[in-house]
């Protein structure tokens, strides 16, 4: 979520007493590396937290923040194609982007429920994007709860209606109510990965998926094998079998879960109890003969094939990885595939002989 990589440096900017200006990225036309909802924070002494951009249009941004700073009105600035024969600023990748800043007001309700939140369920904010009121949010929790305002009672209560209608996870949408334009954020909690096994493979991933944002979970009953020196980017390691392990994490239908043991006594609980979990991916580690005999086992314990049918396996996108850490990476992107609804290559085939 782009909107917890600015919350930390600019509460900090705000105790020292800095000015700061925050550039909301609020819509988008065609390719560009950031979605609508990205921010890129400036304070007063030109540091900078987030982006709105790989770097294309951040320069330019900061000009215009300084008059922000200075006392200037809240403003739009648009962003074309890159024109490399006028040298003009613009984005490379060929889309065209809408940027809001606005100077960051501290006392607004909305900000200091936002700092406050530790973003474990889903809520919801509206920027409003048109003058006059622009940069005003309306933040509304999981229980409808409200803080702050749009300017306007009418637009507060549509707010509240259209949030049951947002989307799960990560939207961010442009809503033009009448005469005003507002951005309708969904803030999700991360995704969150069990890893049932504590094996190199589930090591690499812990800190791949951890440095991507996600919560880590590792669950396995042997202390020498999952402790925290081997595990340091995971949120919680359960010692636990995977049945009392799932249950004590709360693992449910949200949840990722990757079975990376490679041994019969914790695959086969594993798989099961993210089954029951109803675990949005289920992948399983090994080979061809692994994956029927688990497979095997799981439907003489009473799993029907369509339970089956939901296991990822062998685990990973089809990328030829052979070490602990390219496994790793094909697991994770496969992931991240699903999570973002992309259907991954069926090519490059696999080192079926890696486990």
């Amino acid at each position: 979520m782009s909107l917890q990589e600015i919350i930390g440096p600019v509460k900090q900017w705000d105790a020292e007493g800095r000015r700061t200006c925050i550039a909301l990225l609020f819509k988008v036309e065609g390719s560009s590396p950031r979605p609508p909802g990205s921010r890129l924070a400036v304070n007063d002494r030109g540091a900078m937290a987030g982006y709105i951009s790989l770097g294309c249009v951040e320069g330019d941004v900061r000009e215009h923040v300084r008059q922000v700073l200075g006392g200037g009105p809240a403003r739009v600035v648009h962003y074309d194609v890159a024109d490399e024969a006028s040298l003009t600023v613009g984005l490379s990748c060929g889309g065209r982007i809408d940027v809001l800043l606005t100077r960051h007001d501290p006392s607004q309700a909305a900000w200091q429920v936002l700092c406050a939140e530790s973003f474990r369920r889903r809520t919801f904010l509206f920027t409003r994007i048109d003058s006059p009121g622009a940069g005003q949010q309306l933040f509304i929790g999981a229980g409808g709860e409200c803080r702050g305002s749009l300017g306007s009672r009418s637009l507060d209560d549509q707010a509240v209606e259209t949030a049951c209608t947002l989307p799960e996870r990560g939207a961010a949408t442009l809503l033009p109510w009448g005469e005003a334009l507002c951005l309708a954020e969904v803030l999700s909690p991360p995704g969150r990965l069990a890893i049932v096994g504590a094996s190199p493979v589930a090591a690499s991933l812990c800190k791949l998926a951890s440095a991507t944002g996600m919560e880590v979970t590792v669950i396995d009953p042997r202390r020498d094998f999952a402790s925290a020196q081997l595990f340091p980017g995971a949120r919680r390691i359960v010692l636990r079998w995977p049945e009392e392990g799932f249950a004590e994490a709360g693992v449910d239908r949200h949840w990722f879960a990757a079975v990376l043991s490679h041994d019969p006594k914790l695959d086969l609980p594993g798989l099961a109890a993210a089954l029951r979990a109803g675990c949005r991916y289920v992948g399983l580690l090994g080979g061809r003969k692994t994956q029927e005999q688990r497979r095997k086992a799981l439907a003489e314990q009473g799993f029907s094939p369509d339970d089956l049918a939901r296991l990822h396996g062998p685990i990973g996108l089809r990328i030829g990885s052979v070490t602990p850490d390219e496994i790793a990476v094909s697991i994770l992107a496969e992931i991240i595939a699903l999570s973002r609804r992309v259907t991954p290559p069926a090519h490059s085939p696999r080192k079926e002989s890696r486990v």
